[in-house]
């Protein structure tokens, strides 16, 4: 058995990695630092093979697309985990900036799962797992871009779904609240939205048990945690309503942050 995870030298993606690891899956590793992924590989019971590559460069992008048809066409699971987020006023960011969120979020998962989708048709199996978000379900001011590709993302693993379940290849989309990794600590001290600190902050491991069950089930969407999910679905369905409450929830969402970085030992300051 085979798995493709990108992103795999980050939080959510190592934890991902070592539960399939675990599971007896051959891995090919695939992120932006040879350095992560050989601290990763160091943890994992078998060897895995290892890719250095650039989702924000469509030419790398390209290269290991083709490598579907090749040492990959027989590749069991792809887990499309890499994202960025780099949290501001729209109005703020630069095009390079705005460029990156879609490039990484969006283009390149679209362009992998495009790549798989034909051998794993052909064999009637396989899974293909993306970590979205509730910023894919629900946008909030300072994070419009990074929720527009995941908004994009749900759309089409909603779609790719559809098209591929009668062939027998499960698509699935996992939907953590704030998870403790290095990408949150940054928005928490670089002005991300406070409002990932209301509800429960999640482990790494969490998440990769999630992706484990969207795997499993081939469910369209796995919550972590679900009470965060209603309430995202539900200002999702009103998005009218947040900006007259969001003076309370950003109030609520202070709190949440600085106990955070707290117990992190990081000043909120």
């Amino acid at each position: 058995m085979k798995a493709l995870v990108t992103g795999a030298g980050g939080g959510i993606g190592a934890a991902v990695s070592r539960a399939l690891d675990a599971r007896g899956y051959d891995l090919i590793l695939v992120d932006l630092e040879r350095a992560s992924l050989d601290a990763l590989a160091s943890t994992l019971d078998r060897e895995p093979k290892k890719t250095v590559c650039d989702l924000a460069s469509r030419d790398d992008v390209e290269v290991l697309c083709e490598r579907f048809h090749t040492d990959l066409a027989d590749l069991d699971i792809l887990i499309n985990n890499a994202g960025v987020v780099l949290p501001g006023a729209v109005a703020g960011l630069t095009p390079e900036a705005l460029d990156l969120h879609l490039e990484i979020n969006l283009r390149a998962p679209i362009r992998l799962m495009r790549a798989a989708a034909p051998q794993m048709i052909a064999r009637k199996s396989g899974a293909m797992v993306a970590t979205v978000s509730l910023g894919g379900v629900i946008s909030l001011k300072d994070s419009a871009i990074y929720s527009a590709s995941k908004f994009g993302l749900r759309g089409f693993l909603c779609g790719l779904h559809q098209e591929l379940a009668p062939c027998g290849v499960k698509v699935s989309g996992v939907y953590p609240a704030a998870v403790d990794t290095p990408m949150l600590h940054h928005e928490a001290m670089h002005g991300g939205s406070v409002l990932n600190f209301i509800d429960k902050v999640m482990s790494p491991e969490d998440i990769a048990m999630a992706t484990l069950k969207a795997i499993d089930t081939g469910k369209l969407e796995v919550y972590s945690p679900y009470s965060a999910s209603l309430t995202a679905r539900f200002f999702g369905s009103f998005p009218w309503m947040i900006r007259p409450l969001l003076p309370l929830m950003e109030k609520l969402g202070e709190q949440g942050r600085r106990k955070f970085l707290a117990a992190k030992g990081f000043s909120a300051e």
